[in-house]
């Protein structure tokens, strides 16, 4: 039987291999973990897999602004990928490329942050280690992807806090400012279907990045060598260098809930209008992501009517109930809405599955509950805080 890197070459020839796959399969070939790598390459050949691999190689998955997002579990999945199934039937492996969704990208992501924080805070002068906070979603694969980006930034000197359970993007967010971090990642593939999962990278300003961090981060990420440069040493002689400490990996979750919550209470504008309208009933559902975490308690905390959706609220990043799990789709809230129907309820509220995304659906004066787009309930919740600002006075007209 020819040898792996002859069927390549042979595919390549023939027509049936991309030559930027075939580059890129060389070159993780050639890695220091190459082995479960070759296994999985081999048995796409194989089977004479050739778009499969094409799609998996054909390029690196690109790190931008919104950090990346790609397919984590591939099209065909082979025997060494799905190793032992999990309860939910997930591969036990991602599916290994380039263009994927995987350790590779996840180690080279971090690898790059962590090379560009440790060099702005050298530039800023700022003593002490860095600190990222890490949070992850209900996808699959999100929690192994998170417990490797903690690992790399620890190897590279940099602390790491990290949620001891699926948490919601905008708790990520809050987090970092909480605690005086340089950084957040959150592995999350938003709304996407099932078979993808994400990296998005914040600031310490709790915002996703931008200018002129974003261009630094993203050219440590996507630097020739795959973000494998190492943090700055510390020089201590004309020819001594110290290699920065590992950092800490920290464990969190109640406390910053707490915090969160008690953040939260203080948006409220007008308690009394909470009181006034303890009738109003609503249905929520968090579509197998995190809203619970915090949607639920925080309702419950400041007295609002709801039920949720039983079927919805359990993590699963099958999302089984739902051809999609974008809170925005109509079909989302289908089950949202039949429990609403079945209690006459005046609002369905439903979020994706890092919960920064919202979909709602209204009863009407005919009875018929209606659903609103994005755009509508951004100009509502823009509308209601500035009437009450002017009211108050807080805004010239």
């Amino acid at each position: 039987m020819p040898s792996l890197t002859e069927q390549i070459d042979r595919a390549l020839s023939e027509g049936k291999l991309r030559a930027d796959a075939a580059e890129n399969i060389r070159r993780i070939l050639s890695g220091e973990e190459s082995d479960f790598a070759a296994r999985v390459i081999g048995e796409l050949s194989q089977a004479n897999e050739w778009e499969e691999l094409n799609d998996r190689f054909y390029k690196t998955l690109a790190f931008g602004t919104g950090g990346l997002r790609g397919r984590t579990i591939g099209k065909i999945v082979t025997p060494s990928e799905r190793g032992t199934p999990t309860a939910l039937g997930r591969p036990e492996f991602p599916c290994v490329g380039t263009n994927a969704m995987n350790y590779f990208n996840v180690g080279r992501a971090t690898r790059g942050l962590i090379v560009y924080i440790q060099k702005w805070r050298s530039g800023q002068r700022m003593e002490g280690r860095a600190k990222i906070v890490i949070a992850h979603d209900t996808r699959h694969f999100s929690q192994e992807f998170t417990r490797l980006a903690a690992e790399t930034a620890s190897a590279n000197g940099c602390d790491a806090v990290v949620f001891d359970g699926p948490r919601s993007t905008p708790e990520l967010s809050f987090a970092v400012r909480y605690l005086n971090a340089d950084a957040g990642i959150v592995i999350t593939a938003s709304h996407n279907p099932p078979h993808d999962n994400g990296y998005k990278v914040y600031f310490n300003d709790g915002a996703q990045v931008v200018e002129p961090h974003a261009s630094g981060i993203i050219a440590e990420v996507n630097e020739p060598n795959g973000g494998t440069g190492s943090v700055p040493s510390q020089k201590v002689s004309d020819d001594t260098e110290v290699v920065p400490p590992k950092g800490e990996i920290i464990f969190t979750g109640d406390e910053i809930d707490r915090a969160y919550m008690e953040r939260l209470e203080t948006l409220i504008l007008d308690r009394g209008l909470i009181e006034r309208t303890r009738d109003l009933k609503i249905v929520y559902t968090p579509i197998h992501g995190t809203g619970g975490v915090i949607v639920k308690p925080m309702l419950r905390k400041i007295g609002l009517n709801f039920s949720v959706v039983p079927e919805q609220d359990q993590f699963d990043g099958r999302f089984p109930t739902v051809k999609s799990p974008n809170p925005e789709n109509a079909e989302a809230l289908n089950l949202g809405i039949s429990l609403a129907q079945k209690q006459n309820a005046d609002l369905v509220v439903a979020t994706d599955p890092d919960c920064d995304r919202m979909g709602v659906a209204v009863r009407t004066s005919s009875g018929e509950m209606k659903l609103l787009s994005g755009n509508q309930i951004g100009s509502l919740l823009a509308w209601y805080r500035a009437k009450t600002f002017f009211d108050r006075g807080i805004l010239n007209k």
